[in-house]
């Protein structure tokens, strides 16, 4: 079995990691949902309505999503990361006139 030198084992395990952060910027940049995605998420989970408010802000290689929906009496708050995901849902109804 032919040894290998420490530069031929070092050169791998660089390899290795190149090859390994690549498929992780791929996976990231499939996985992640643009703006658009996001408000239909937002939109579907509170019933529809309208949106009064948006804020779009940089996590990284990704953005994290917070609307502010009316939809009748509710008023709805919804922060959604940039997979997709809802990581904060607050829901609070108009007092009676």
């Amino acid at each position: 079995m032919k040894k290998l030198s420490v530069a031929g084992i070092i050169g791998i395990v660089v390899g290795a990691v190149a090859v390994l952060a690549v498929i992780g910027f791929i996976a990231v940049s499939v996985l992640r949902v643009d703006a658009a995605k996001a408000q239909e998420i937002a939109l579907n989970q509170t019933g529809g309505g309208e949106i009064v408010s948006q804020e779009i802000s940089n996590e990284g290689l990704w953005n994290e999503y917070n609307y502010t929906i009316v939809n009748g009496d509710s008023w709805y708050d919804i922060e959604i990361n940039g997979f997709g995901q809802i990581t904060e849902l607050e829901q609070s109804v108009a007092p009676a006139r």
